[in-house]
């Protein structure tokens, strides 16, 4: 039986800006768009202004998509562009605490439960709710910690990948991510703990 033929991001790329009303930046997005919206979450700490941010990273790459030099990969490319937006969007909010803080509001969490994106990550309720203290966790950490938990987990980019990206010293991106992984695995242990005795019942 012959295979579908599936297309890299950079046949996409090529297509896309040859034949800009082609499927191809389409395919693209649908390809990359869930995962950039958990990798803004992770930073952003909200559903509502990391789905925001999240579009007008992608119109960005949309409108600047025959400046792509394929000297990186397409997710890497697109990851820099929506940093590069939200922190922009930190820049000029008055609120930067607010908006870096994951909101407990029910109604926020409800919203980011019901996503898609979010659904197709996390298959089970018990799933969903680990996710929910996790992104609750990132807060805890300092904000290079977050950035290269962003980078490295959400984002799923390498280590040399995220230092270029950020511009960091690979030591420096390795150090970071321990310390982060190692006070993540502190902060949920006890929400291990408490699962495994409900479990147990």
């Amino acid at each position: 039986m012959v295979q579908p033929f599936d297309p890299s991001d950079d046949e996409l790329v090529r297509q896309a800006i040859r034949q800009p009303h082609s499927s191809a930046f389409a395919q693209l997005v649908q390809r990359h768009q869930s995962r950039l919206r958990l990798y803004l979450r992770s930073l952003a700490g909200r559903a509502d202004i990391a789905d925001e941010l999240a579009q007008e990273s992608l119109l960005k790459v949309h409108r600047s998509l025959s400046q792509f030099k394929f000297q990186s990969s397409f997710k890497t490319w697109l990851m820099r562009i929506a940093r590069n937006t939200f922190l922009d969007h930190v820049r000029l909010s008055s609120q930067r605490k607010e908006q870096l803080n994951f909101s407990d509001n029910e109604e926020q969490l409800n919203e980011l439960k019901q996503s898609n994106e979010w659904k197709n990550q996390h298959d089970t309720e018990h799933d969903q709710i680990l996710a929910i203290d996790l992104y609750r966790s990132l807060q805890l950490l300092s904000d290079a910690e977050r950035e290269v938990i962003a980078h490295c987990y959400f984002a799923d980019l390498s280590m040399d990948e995220t230092a270029k990206l950020l511009n960091m010293p690979l030591g420096t991106v390795k150090t970071h991510s321990l310390r982060a992984l190692n006070k993540l695995r502190d902060t949920m242990s006890s929400w291990q703990t408490a699962s495994s005795l409900k479990d147990s019942r």
